[in-house]
């Protein structure tokens, strides 16, 4: 079966976690290629318009989300499934740099203050942007499951038994247990997928 993308390597510092990921031939390069998948994104977790984006079209992903590197689209994905788990700390950032040797492979930068988080956080944001772009007939992945699982994964690893087994026994959250959103809300009627300027793909999203 065909694949968005190919996640080449991972590398593992102190503070952030860095893939190495090729968009494969024949796979669209920017997300105005496929404005439908690029929406079944934003529905799947539309909290990603409202993120901090230092890019060139404005202050938010939504100014560029509707042209930008699919690449820049699995980034903020990522970052908005790390940021729903409440667990990845009060500031998560990303961000995505194209390696000049090859225009299809970008290096993304991930806020790491679990390992297992991140990664987790990124192989799920890369099943969703496969279905998003190459399964859009297909039922929609469970965000808030993926979320809810990747939590619980990540608390059991880091010896937090007694959190996942009240998670799992369905207890009843408070509103000041959620995690904060990543920004102030966007605008009414602000269309998130817009047709927008070009962006240079570099952002820090904070949470």
């Amino acid at each position: 079966m065909a694949e968005l993308f190919n996640i080449m390597k991972i590398t593992v510092g102190p503070k952030k976690l860095t893939a190495r990921v090729l968009v494969n031939p024949g796979m669209p390069m920017r997300t105005a290629e496929d404005i439908e998948a690029t929406a079944r994104v934003y529905y799947l977790a539309p909290a990603i318009a409202q993120h901090a984006c230092l890019g060139d079209a404005g202050e938010h992903f939504q100014d560029c989300m509707a042209d930008t590197e699919v690449v820049h689209l699995l980034e903020h994905l990522t970052v908005e499934i790390m940021n729903q788990t409440g667990l990845a700390g009060d500031v998560v950032s990303g961000r995505t740099l194209p390696v000049p040797v090859d225009e299809r492979l970008f290096d993304v930068e991930l806020s790491c203050p679990d390992d297992a988080l991140t990664v987790g956080a990124l192989s799920s944001a890369a099943f969703m942007m496969q279905w998003a772009f190459l399964n859009g007939d297909t039922p929609a992945p469970d965000f808030a499951g993926t979320v809810e699982a990747l939590r619980q994964l990540a608390l059991s690893l880091r010896g937090e038994t007694g959190a996942v087994g009240e998670a799992a026994a369905g207890e009843d959250a408070s509103p000041e247990d959620a995690p904060e959103p990543v920004e102030d809300a966007i605008d009414d009627g602000a269309d998130p997928v817009s047709p927008a300027g070009e962006t240079h793909g570099e952002d820090s999203t904070p949470a």
